[in-house]
């Protein structure tokens, strides 16, 4: 990889960028607790007001906090979950929210308020699970620096068995060697499915050496496939003990009771000293998964985009899902593309700090990615329902101008890579 002109030291203002000087040069903040990024993800604040719901009707705003629902205060997004089934139907409630220090108070009507929590934002699993982890480990994490190294921020992946709403993170841990590699983490497998052995046993004993330990699968249903972070074993629970630890949707200990593919103990390792290094990898790896991969049943890039638009081609939508939750499939998948495609956003304007030679050309991508979430949030803001197959056919067409623009990104991206 080239090095920086005459000994280039790179003083980036922008937080990815300080986040990898830091790593490099082996420094970190203070640890967390385990769970504390998962915790902070749980808090009822707004990603996203809903189209055409009563969040937007009353004007609610990104970062709008919720602190209560008909008078009962509210700390996670269950919280809110148990609040609103508590409401009395056919009467009004007054929620509550922080906004910018000062405390605004609506009157909504009982049920879901229309919004999406900010969990929502960072849909990746394994991003997540190594941020809360890193973080525990007093090591500088950040989340989309992570979901961009492990190639989440920049395809869609696709795959028959799978629930279509999970489509995107589905060949995440194809990239974990190259990830530890560039974070400055060292992964040991403790347990791997189709090597066989105990999978409880495994991640107890790894528990019991006092690391945090990375999971895949184990988790209750629908996060039963997601990445987490194993925390402690109680041996009081069930015949054997019982694992517990921390995934996505929640901010309270979940236990593993499902069969968990693989395990990792995580400890700090070695860094590397070329900011230039994490752009070249996530657009080599952009640049793979863009052209397609089928290892593991899964799809991606340009082909995984006609795996969607074909199966708009028929009703319901989501075979996995039925006819009654496709609709919240489609929407869930297409607000998860939307939240990778502004995590790769982030991504990019930071990196921007690192290589303000190339400004114009990340300037382009961050362009072409910024018109494909405006296609997206004009398909999520339209009037067609998904379950009337006229409807999803429109909805294809506009997913097919998406997929003219990622086409032109993975040019895009090739170009930016033969300059590094």
């Amino acid at each position: 990889m080239r090095r920086g002109e005459g000994g280039r030291r790179v003083t980036a203002v922008a937080a990815l960028a300080l986040l990898l000087t830091i790593v490099a040069c082996g420094r970190g903040p203070a640890p967390t607790a385990p769970g504390d990024f998962y915790r902070e993800l749980a808090r009822p604040e707004v990603w996203k007001p809903v189209p055409h719901q009563q969040a937007e009707l009353l004007g609610l705003e990104p970062g709008d906090l919720l602190l209560s629902y008909n008078g009962e205060p509210v700390l996670t997004n269950a919280d809110v979950v148990t609040a609103q089934e508590r409401a009395t139907r056919g009467q009004s409630v007054i929620i509550t929210v922080l906004r910018d220090g000062r405390e605004l108070s609506f009157e909504v009507e009982p049920g879901p308020i229309g919004v999406l929590p900010v969990a929502m934002r960072r849909p990746s699993s394994l991003a997540a699970a190594l941020t809360d982890i890193m973080r525990s480990l007093g090591l500088f994490a950040d989340y989309d620096w992570l979901a961009a190294l492990t190639g989440e921020s920049f395809t869609l992946a696709a795959a028959d068995e799978e629930c279509r709403a999970w489509w995107p993170s589905g060949t995440a841990g194809l990239y974990l060697d190259d990830l530890a590699l560039m974070t400055g983490i060292d992964l040991h497998p403790v347990y791997l499915l189709e090597e066989g052995g105990d999978a409880l046993a495994a991640v107890r004993d790894a528990l019991e050496a006092g690391y945090p330990v990375l999971v895949r699968g184990g988790w209750p249903m629908p996060r039963a496939g997601f990445w987490g972070v194993a925390t402690r074993f109680d041996p009081e629970e069930g015949e054997r003990g019982l694992l517990f630890g921390y995934t996505l949707d929640s901010a309270e200990e979940q236990p593993l009771t499902g069969g968990i593919v693989e395990a990792y103990v995580v400890r700090p390792g070695m860094g590397w000293d070329d900011l230039d290094d994490v752009l070249a990898l996530v657009l080599t790896q952009a640049l793979e998964l863009g052209l397609g991969r089928t290892d593991f049943g899964w799809r991606t890039g340009l082909q995984a985009y006609d795996e969607l638009i074909t199966g708009l081609d028929t009703v319901p939508f989501c075979p996995v899902c039925g006819p009654e939750e496709s609709p919240v499939c489609f929407e869930r998948l297409a607000w998860s593309m939307v939240a990778h495609k502004e995590s790769a956003v982030r991504f990019l304007e930071a990196m921007r700090e690192v290589v303000p030679e190339e400004a114009v050309l990340v300037d382009e991508i961050v362009g072409d990615l910024r018109a494909q979430i405006g296609k997206l949030d004009g398909i999520l803001r339209s009037n067609t329902r998904i379950g009337l197959l006229e409807d999803q056919r429109r909805i294809a067409m506009a997913l097919a101008e998406v997929q003219v623009i990622e086409n032109d990104l993975l040019g895009l991206y090739e170009q930016l890579l033969g300059r590094l």
